[in-house]
């Protein structure tokens, strides 16, 4: 995986990108919801700088993570926290896991490889999990 500067805009985009394709699809509503929260627009960054992100993601996860009989790919747990350790400030944290939660919601469904992303971002960043925010749906 490719390193980022900690709190950076590419080290979120990219946490972002993994929310919306951790299922396998990109599903349209998960693209509304992104550009809902508002959050690319506050790091200043663009849809093409967005879509760079998600690209180079992909690139990464088809050279690093580990594969299935079928497509997909799954992403080992040091390889997760990593990225998560690439966003610290408390405050990016809330917002970037607020975003993660919209976009992983934004279908109506939670997927399992959706919620573990979400309950290693909880538990990483040291988020009570007594909220409501990873819940099946």
């Amino acid at each position: 995986m490719r390193l980022h500067a900690t709190n950076s805009p590419d080290a979120v985009c990219r946490l972002l990108a993994l929310s919306m394709i951790v299922d396998g699809h990109l599903a349209p509503s998960e693209i509304r919801a992104l550009e809902h929260s508002a959050i690319l627009e506050r790091l200043g960054v663009d849809a093409d700088a967005f879509d760079d992100a998600v690209m180079a993601l992909c690139e990464d996860l088809l050279e690093t993570a580990r594969r299935h009989d079928r497509a997909d790919v799954e992403i080992d747990n040091a390889t997760l926290d990593h990225l998560l350790d690439e966003v610290a400030d408390p405050l990016l944290r809330m917002h970037v896991l607020k975003a993660m939660l919209d976009i992983v919601h934004a279908d109506s469904r939670i997927d399992s490889r959706e919620h573990l992303l979400l309950r290693r971002a909880q538990r990483k960043w040291s988020v009570p999990a007594d909220n409501e925010a990873v819940t099946e749906g």
